[in-house]
């Protein structure tokens, strides 16, 4: 079983936090004999990039080959308890979101 991408699939830069991912779908597509696909890294809708963290290779949306919701939740409830909790996830219907997120706040700018 595998990890397939879409054809529109573009990755900027392999983050670790990208590769925990890919790492832990290839994981549960052996267990499980159901191949993941990879739907969007850095190629997203451009309304879409100003609130996820899709653009910066720290977001990914997955789901599974032919589209099938019960397998493609039970992927997403793998990754919810095997990845670090800065990681989140949101089930968006008909793929997992995961992204990234270490809650960092707004860049401070001191007066000058």
């Amino acid at each position: 079983m595998s990890v397939r991408f879409k054809l529109e699939v573009r990755i900027t830069y392999l983050t670790e936090q990208l590769a925990d991912v890919l790492q832990l779908a290839s994981l549960w597509s052996l267990r499980t004999r159901i191949d993941v696909e990879v739907n969007s890294i850095d190629d997203g809708a451009a309304g879409r990039l100003a609130d996820t963290l899709h653009g910066c290779s720290l977001a990914i949306d997955l789901d599974t080959v032919g589209d099938k919701q019960p397998e493609t939740q039970q992927l997403a409830e793998f990754l919810r308890r095997a990845l670090d909790p800065q990681y989140d996830l949101v089930w968006e219907g008909n793929h997992v979101h995961v992204e990234w997120d270490a809650h960092r706040p707004p860049l401070l700018k001191r007066p000058s």
